[in-house]
């Protein structure tokens, strides 16, 4: 599982949503998060936290928003070879094959769909952990 520590990205255009991931997350034990409204506020952290001590080392961000979406920043962050092997979860009420597939394809690393409740987002972390770390 993701160590405590474990600096983490909140993206979502609304405010509930991104207070019920963060207050999930700090029941999970994590404290060191930071949210961001859209994709463009989301790569902005993104790049300047890399620049410091304590880079993000995992995002979780909704699929769909305004402006560019979840799918946009998750190909964004793929793209870019500092970011690419950042562990990624898209939060979504998306059930669309299209976007399910594109995702895949963009190198989403898992899902947690809404509404979620504690155990199926602690499932998804696990599970996004031993993807990235298969040992």
């Amino acid at each position: 599982m993701f160590p405590k520590d474990t600096h983490i990205l909140v993206v979502d255009d609304s405010i509930n949503i991104r207070q019920i991931v963060c207050d999930n997350l700090r029941r999970m034990g994590f404290m060191k998060m930071e949210t961001a409204a859209d994709a463009n506020e989301a790569f902005g952290k993104l790049v300047h936290y890399s620049k410091t001590t304590t880079p993000f080392t995992l995002i979780l961000s909704d699929l769909n928003m305004p402006g560019p979406t979840g799918l946009d920043f998750l190909k964004q962050v793929r793209e870019t070879d500092k970011f690419k092997e950042i562990p990624f979860l898209l939060v979504t009420t998306e059930s669309e094959k299209q976007s399910v597939i594109q995702a895949a394809m963009s190198g989403v690393t898992g899902y947690v769909v809404k509404p979620f409740n504690l155990e199926t987002l602690t499932r998804r972390l696990q599970e996004a952990w031993k993807k990235h770390h298969p040992d």
